[in-house]
């Protein structure tokens, strides 16, 4: 007994149709591989956030703990929170006849951002004020970057200080 297949069937088994099949099974299996990459890493950023909500996220401030930081100096500033969360004006001098305003960022001593502080101008007493609440700020060391707008908008660097944050107590 002879077998005939349809015409359907046998273009089926022609070789650019099978090397079709199995790249598009192998892109699914490409695309079912890096989804379950990205759901793990989703599933690590979820227990983060439910661990850092049981903890708090942002508490309110008790006082308010103001520090001077003059970016000329090479001294680093600190701060001693006393474990308790508190309000930290930071007062950065900006003496500097060639911008009117600035951009202060808050950067960990790793160099990842914290706070960027867009469009700064100085006060009465030359300072550039910024409020930020310490349950923000883990213990370690934090970069101050301050740089001038010019007149054409652009970015120059101006100075850059250094802060220590110590007497925070970890929760746990």
């Amino acid at each position: 007994m002879k077998l005939e297949f349809p015409d359907w069937k046998t273009r089926l088994q022609e070789p650019r149709v099978l090397a079709g099949a199995a790249g598009f099974v192998l892109l699914l299996l490409l695309a079912l591989c890096w989804t379950a990459w990205r759901w793990n890493i989703a599933t690590d950023r979820l227990a983060m956030l439910e661990k850092q909500a049981a903890q708090g996220f942002l508490l309110p401030a008790s006082r308010t703990q103001g520090v001077r930081i003059d970016p000329r100096e090479s001294r680093i500033a600190g701060i001693d929170v006393g474990g308790l969360p508190q309000r930290i004006d930071l007062l950065i001098a900006a003496v500097t006849d060639r911008f009117e305003q600035f951009r202060v960022s808050l950067l960990r001593d790793d160099g990842t951002a914290l706070l960027h502080a867009e469009r700064l101008v100085r006060d009465s007493n030359g300072n550039l004020r910024i409020s930020v609440n310490s349950t923000l700020l883990p213990n370690g060391i934090y970069r101050i970057r301050i740089e001038g707008y010019t007149w054409r908008g652009q970015l120059q660097p101006f100075a850059e200080a250094k802060l220590q944050v110590v007497g925070r107590s970890d929760p746990g």
